[in-house]
């Protein structure tokens, strides 16, 4: 009985990557309807795969696409050795740790222009300390452009920069990964950098 379940199971296992190689060669050929095929065989297991690393459906959702986005452009070079589970979840791997090095770059940069410029006290009339109306007016409008930003990424910027966090720590407390505080910073970051350009001298 045991041999006769172990035995079926091998005949599915060939089926299967018979299965795989004959929609690859589709794909390659141009196929679009075999890409859609294997877009909704493989889209969800990989979406989750790449959410529990990211935290975030929206990033999940891009790596997914970008991974397809990939094979659709170099389809007729495409090539798939052993089994095509392991390839796209292999691929998708191969994304996220892209993402998380372009991310970690960014984020340095980033953190830096902010050091260079100081803190927003700074930014009015560099040298000119009794310039208090400025300094109010500056502190109320950077108070507006946090306001402005997503309710996430307020909550990661205020417990960041305002309550003096880490990054693990504001992960901890809201719940989400440290990739996805950094995402969230570097989008609160831009944001102000450009609501308050007119305060930069």
């Amino acid at each position: 009985m045991g041999d006769a379940r172990a035995r079926s199971s091998s005949h599915d296992d060939v089926t299967t990557f018979s299965e795989e190689q004959r929609c690859i060669a589709l794909v390659r050929a141009g196929d679009e309807s075999a890409l859609k095929a294997l877009y909704d065989r493989y889209a969800d297991a990989m979406f989750a795969f790449a959410y529990t690393s990211l935290g975030s459906r929206v990033e999940a959702e891009d790596v997914v696409h970008d991974v397809f986005l990939t094979i659709l452009r170099q389809r007729t070079s495409w090539h798939v050795e052993g089994r095509l589970r392991v390839y796209l979840f292999r691929a998708v791997h191969n994304r996220l740790a892209t993402l998380r090095r372009h991310l970690r770059v960014e984020l340095r940069s980033h953190e830096s222009i902010a050091r260079d410029a100081g803190q927003p006290s700074e930014w009015v009339h560099r040298g000119a300390t009794d310039d208090e109306l400025g300094e109010r007016e500056l502190a109320a409008a950077l108070e507006r452009a946090v306001e402005s930003l997503s309710p996430r990424a307020q909550q990661a910027y205020r417990l960041v920069r305002e309550h003096h966090l880490s990054y693990a720590e504001t992960a901890e407390v809201m719940g989400i990964s440290v990739h996805t505080v950094e995402l969230h910073l570097i989008r609160a970051l831009k944001t102000l950098r450009d609501r308050l350009s007119a305060w930069r001298r």
